[in-house]
């Protein structure tokens, strides 16, 4: 573990420090990055193309390296002041996302099942925010064939139950173990 951590820390040290000082997650230069694991995103940065349309539950940096990506970027954000900050970036750097606000989707039950409202299959699902298992439980109603659904934060004890459900409806789990931008406990994205 301790090799795994200074060997991602010592390729990705320049953007670790930028998001560590500036508390965004970023590469070298700036660029946003999904504030996942870097394996995941070395993943991510190879897989997405711009023939992929990408829903998120819950957005940020990585509603940004996606719209740079991807086709398109739907998604919901719970928090009004996130949502600002993310259109403010999306906007300097002309790019687009529609993502709309649900201040109380800790409460409302359209929340899991929103992307139901873009009638459409995604090639990319995101679920990193609230309701994580409700989430997962709708996302495979919304996810094409050969799509994948991402799950931050998977480390989680509680989490199986979730893994459970992907697995009892034949999806195939592939861990990214590591460090994120800007920190250096260890974490999963799968």
């Amino acid at each position: 573990t301790k090799i795994m951590i200074k060997e991602q820390f010592e390729k990705n040290k320049a953007g670790w420090t930028r998001s560590f000082l500036e508390g965004i997650s970023q590469d070298e230069d700036g660029n946003l990055l999904p504030w996942m694991t870097y394996l995941a995103i070395e993943f991510l940065q190879k897989y997405v193309t711009k023939k992929h349309e990408v829903f998120e539950f819950g957005c940020g940096a990585s509603t940004v390296f996606f719209a740079g990506k991807a086709k398109k970027v739907y998604g919901v954000e719970t928090n009004q002041n996130w949502l600002n900050l993310i259109n403010e970036k999306l906007g300097s750097l002309d790019l687009s996302a529609q993502i709309e606000l649900m201040e109380n989707g800790i409460d409302n039950k359209n929340y899991e099942i929103f992307p139901q409202k873009f009638e459409k299959k995604f090639d990319i699902i995101v679920i990193d925010s609230l309701k994580r298992f409700l989430c997962a439980q709708n996302s495979i109603n919304f996810i094409k064939d050969d799509g994948i659904i991402i799950l931050d934060d998977s480390q989680r004890e509680n989490y199986k139950k979730i893994f459970d459900f992907f697995a009892d409806n034949g999806f195939e789990k592939k861990d990214f173990f590591g460090i994120e931008p800007g920190k250096l406990k260890m974490k999963n994205t799968t």
